[in-house]
């Protein structure tokens, strides 16, 4: 479903690492601009001052999802209550349920918020929310608005719905320019992923809203967790999304998009998604959603929340305009509060490009004894071909020191498709080939039994020094080891292992069903021609913006 147009299932990443099928007039543009070094000259649009808005500021003691999470706590104070959702299917059903049960704020924080099938869904549940009274605040990251700046503006007319675009670009109709004038601002993103439910229930990880984070797109899917917070954390994350949302580089919609552009508005909006909503392939998407209402009614029956102590682990808003102070960066937050690995270190990132740096201390980290495995994305999985070409240049120094290192499938055999895949096609009208094709889209990390990181920062440059992230450390023993014994269980399901051969080549395994170990002695489906794109893009100095 497509409110304003053809909706864009590729995902732009960042401006410096191109897609695939990105313009070669973008990428010259880039290319310009990195190499040549030429002179900044800020595009950002004037900014007006917008009244503080608290979050805290809205009395949510006497709402349902207040009733259900204070008592529990009271019983474990100082605490934070968590529960991973790992299935897409569920991880939507509690967003829509969430957004359902909010009776006095939302605070919506996305990277993107594409112009889909989820998207409206997502759109009908929160005009509803308005409609009853419910504050929404949506804050968006501009960097993917541009097929969503109508849709924004119409649920701007709304009076119970905000809508703010962070760090937007200048050149409204040909963002190139901006670019090209003002790299260094425009090529820090706010990553960050962040869903708050009248200030006690709250969600992060990596999934934005968006097809394929739900296994709804009919061109691939993307294999990722969420974790959803309440107690400490939860506090933290809706401290985070305040000093975001009165950040000055958080601007209302319609202050830099122009009303005349648009035709649309909100009563053309909302029975656009009401009609969407009443499709009976969406209905029949959601039923499967919700199987039975499990999720209603683990919340308000059989809510079972693990508790620990935790914390929410941030980036700064400064960070964007390269003011912030070390201890604001969430990778020096990460380094600070982790403890040093003594038996296992599992690492999770859709996006791997460790430095020399950080490969250094993952070599030392094996040497010691400590069992160090990282799971990242093949070629043919990854969607951003730049940050192969980088990563890459990693894999043989890590194995030669005892780092294991294993890449996600695109299409794993069918007796590994995800449980729902085949109903999910007939019942949905969901491509089959696209519901079986997968990339890896996960941040986490866990050390040995105690500790684990889930969140939106990958381990990669762009994460650590230019866009902005947020992610939460669990110090749970019992998670720490279920992550542990996943991977034990599902790697040779879903990834190759590499491995080096006797003349200390890489070389792929591959694990069938059967038993059988296929070994690949070249990278399994690059061409030479890939190889050697690759190849040279690995020698530009660009790697500080993957």
């Amino acid at each position: 479903m497509s409110i304003m147009g053809p909706s864009n299932h590729v995902v732009q990443r960042q401006l410096t690492v191109m897609n695939k099928k990105t313009s070669s007039k973008a990428a010259i543009l880039l290319c310009s601009s990195l190499l040549l070094g030429l002179p900044a000259c800020s595009t950002l649009p004037q900014y007006t001052p917008q009244p503080v808005v608290n979050s805290f500021d809205i009395d949510t003691s006497h709402t349902s999802l207040a009733k259900i999470i204070e008592p529990l706590r009271d019983q474990n104070p100082d605490l934070t209550g968590f529960h991973v959702l790992n299935d897409p299917l569920e991880a939507l059903a509690a967003r829509i349920h969430l957004i359902e049960r909010a009776e006095k704020t939302l605070d919506l924080q996305y990277y993107i918020w594409d112009n889909d099938k989820i998207g409206a869904i997502a759109l009908h549940a929160i005009i509803q929310a308005a409609d009853r009274g419910v504050k929404v605040r949506m804050l968006i990251d501009d960097n993917n608005a541009s097929k969503m700046e109508g849709v924004y503006l119409a649920l701007a007319q709304h009076r119970n719905i905000d809508v703010k675009l962070y760090n937007p670009y200048g050149f409204r109709d040909f963002r190139a320019m901006d670019i090209l004038l003002d790299l260094k601002r425009v090529n820090r993103r706010m990553h960050n992923k962040s869903f708050i439910a009248d200030n006690q229930i709250a969600l992060i990880g990596g999934r934005n809203m968006s097809n394929q984070y739900y296994n709804v797109s009919d061109h691939y899917q993307f294999s990722d967790v969420d974790v959803m917070l309440v107690g400490t954390a939860a506090d933290q994350i809706s401290s985070s999304f305040n000093e975001y949302w009165n950040d000055s580089y958080a601007y209302p919609v319609n202050q830099i998009v122009d009303p005349k552009k648009y035709t649309l508005r909100y009563d053309g909006l909302k029975q656009q998604v009401n009609e969407h909503y009443a499709d009976v392939a969406v209905q029949n998407y959601l039923d499967l959603a919700n199987r039975s209402q499990a999720f209603e009614e683990w919340l308000n029956h059989s809510i079972q929340f693990d508790w620990v102590k935790a914390e929410v682990v941030k980036d700064s808003p400064n960070k964007t305009r390269d003011q912030a102070k070390p201890e604001d960066y969430l990778n020096h937050q990460l380094i600070s509060r982790l403890e040093a690995p003594n038996d296992s270190l599992d690492i999770v990132s859709a996006y791997f490009v460790p430095e020399k740096k950080g490969a250094d201390v993952l070599e030392k980290i094996s040497q010691k004894g400590v069992q160090v495995r990282v799971l990242t994305n093949s070629f043919i999985a990854n969607d951003v071909a730049l940050v192969h070409a980088f990563y890459g240049k990693y894999r043989q120094d890590l194995l030669e020191n005892g780092v294991q290192v294993y890449e996600f499938l695109a299409a794993p055999e069918q007796e590994n498709w995800y449980r729902n895949t085949e109903e999910l096609s007939q019942k949905a009208k969901i491509s089959l080939r696209g519901l079986s094709h997968s990339i890896l889209h996960a941040k986490m990390m866990a050390i040995d039994e105690n500790q684990v990181f889930i969140g939106s920062f990958n381990f990669d440059p762009r994460s650590a020094y230019l866009n902005t992230e947020i992610g939460v450390i669990l110090n749970s023993p019992p998670l720490a080891k279920a992550v542990h014994e996943t991977m034990d269980k599902n790697l040779s399901k879903y990834a190759y292992k590499l491995v080096l051969d006797a003349n200390n080549k890489i070389n792929w395994q591959l694990t069938h069903p059967n038993g059988e170990v296929k070994t690949y002695t070249k990278e399994p489906k690059m061409k030479w021609w890939h190889k050697a794109g690759i190849t040279f893009i690995s020698w530009l100095p660009v790697e500080g913006f993957m």
